[in-house]
């Protein structure tokens, strides 16, 4: 099926944000990228200012439109997927009471516990899930405590997506994906008053954003969006989505039973299911369609543990191959196959945060004189794949999983995905292409503009082929030892955790 203009599809990650212009063929036409800016004013705090989030926003914009422009195209419509929970606070005129709050921000880390503790197994039979230290709404209560002349000044609670689609539009709500962070039944997929008491947050029922479904048509491009972003006045703007959903779109998972493992700057495991299915591992949260859910199990601990590493440790041979034209992480496999397989240094990936939900850091054991920078390089590429597969474990067997997509940094890699098949001991599919969560956003916005009558529909049509990548049997038993080693560590070290998170 044909239409008139591109769709456009915005991928928002925390670290880096891509646009990018696709026919009805899935195909990438035109594309635009900038950095993701971040703020770390105090120690757990991440943070981003909207206004240079805003500019950042319109300036990759900007880039898209001239292209298109250039070659003498036009747009349809345009949906955001971004990073989700945290909170970003908006005051009736829409602009931001304070800088947004990230999903990397563990200020919130003592509030959660306490959380977890009280009303932990109410808030899973109500919301589906436990909590975080970035959920939003143990990021609210944290606020309620600490800031309250923040909440007070508030008009709406939101996402960053829906911070930016409100800048886009002029019109402030939210999408299912969203809401379901931590105020709505999970049932009905809407909010519940029941919900707020639990998080002692009854007076923000008032301020939440409305919700839509990620591919409702919620407004058009204002004027004043247009004369920063360029994008045409009027362009019709979909609710958007969670990027975590979106990925899993744009890596093939539209059906229940697919497993859709995200690489990035978290450690993102979610599979979809067409009934609501509670577990204390993982959150049961909305899926883009109506009755639909997508039971994720995530922590800050994947991908950007190896991009802290070479930027603060190996920035002096990453400028070397920039200048040389080549790819700057190209050196890491070079030195990982330089090491083997032997004498193995172990790597807990927990620069950001943990799956444990405790007060844990990142740590390097079994280092020795005689060891190289390949065998710390390795040391992270295992230990991101281990923590990938703490959460795995536990969904793979609750949906009789088969079906696993990986996408993200590992698959950039020529060594990593094998490493990652052996892990898990079961074949991966890797998308062909990588326009990730870029790709799922636009197929959601096709069915929301009718080019397609429904998801699985334009995933057929816009969908990209995979390559797979069959564990090996040696490999996948020096994995499980490897596995195990790195469980101990994990238990070893936990004592000490307790210690220092105590003074």
């Amino acid at each position: 099926m044909s239409g008139q203009g591109l769709i456009v599809g915005v991928d928002l990650g925390l670290t880096g944000m891509k646009v990018v212009a696709f026919d009805d063929t899935g195909k990438p036409r035109f594309q635009a990228r900038e950095a993701s800016i971040q703020d770390m004013p105090k120690p757990y705090w991440v943070e981003r200012d909207g206004r240079d989030f805003w500019e950042l926003f319109s300036k990759m914009l900007r880039d898209l439109v001239e292209q298109v422009d250039a070659a003498g195209e036009s747009l349809a419509v345009i949906g955001i997927g971004c990073h989700g929970d945290g909170a970003w606070l908006i005051d009736e005129n829409g602009d931001q009471v304070r800088p947004g709050i990230l999903s990397l921000d563990s200020r919130a880390i003592q509030t959660a516990a306490r959380l977890n503790e009280s009303v932990g197994d109410d808030l899973l039979r109500v919301t589906g899930q436990r909590v975080g230290p970035a959920s939003p709404g143990v990021v609210l209560a944290w606020l309620k405590e600490n800031e309250p002349e923040s909440l007070e000044k508030a008009r709406w609670f939101l996402s960053a997506k829906d911070f930016l689609r409100g800048m886009l539009t002029g019109s402030f709500g939210t999408d299912l994906t969203e809401a379901s962070t931590a105020f709505t039944d999970v049932h009905t997929q809407q909010y519940s008053s029941e919900a707020f008491s639990l998080y002692g947050l009854e007076e923000l029922e008032q301020k939440a954003p409305p919700i839509s479904a990620p591919g409702d048509i919620v407004g058009g491009v204002s004027r004043l969006a247009h004369l920063a972003t360029g994008l045409p006045e009027g362009l019709p703007v979909i609710a958007g989505m969670h990027d975590v959903d979106a990925g899993a779109i744009g890596a093939g998972a539209v059906k229940s039973g697919q497993l859709a493992v995200m690489a990035g700057t978290w450690s993102i495991n979610e599979v979809i299911s067409d009934r609501p299915v509670t577990g204390d591992t993982w959150f049961c949260r909305a899926f883009v369609e109506h009755d639909t859910w997508m039971n994720m199990s995530i922590s800050p601990a994947s991908s950007a543990n190896l991009e802290w590493f070479v930027t603060t440790l190996c920035a002096a041979d990453m400028d070397a191959a920039r200048r040389a034209g080549l790819n700057p992480y190209g050196f890491i496999d070079h030195e990982v196959g330089e090491v083997g397989l032997d004498d193995p240094v172990t790597f807990l990936p927990f620069l950001y945060g943990n799956p444990m939900g405790i007060d844990a850091s990142a740590s390097v054991s079994g280092l020795r004189a005689w060891h190289k920078r390949g065998h710390l390089l390795r040391g992270i590429y295992e230990g991101i794949a281990f923590n990938h597969r703490i959460h795995c474990d536990p969904l793979v067997e609750a949906f009789s999983v088969e079906d696993i997509r990986v996408v993200g940094g590992v698959t950039q890699s020529d060594i990593w995905p094998q490493l990652f098949a052996d892990t898990m001991g079961k074949p991966i599919q890797i998308p062909v292409g990588g326009q990730g969560g870029a790709l799922g956003v636009a197929m959601v916005a096709a069915v929301g503009i009718g080019r397609f009558a429904s998801l699985t529909e334009a995933s057929e049509a816009m969908g990209t082929t995979t390559t797979t990548v069959e564990p090996t049997a040696d490999g996948t038993k020096l994995m499980q030892e490897r596995f195990e080693r790195f469980m101990a560590l994990v238990d070893t070290q936990k004592p000490w955790w307790a210690a220092q998170a105590a003074k």
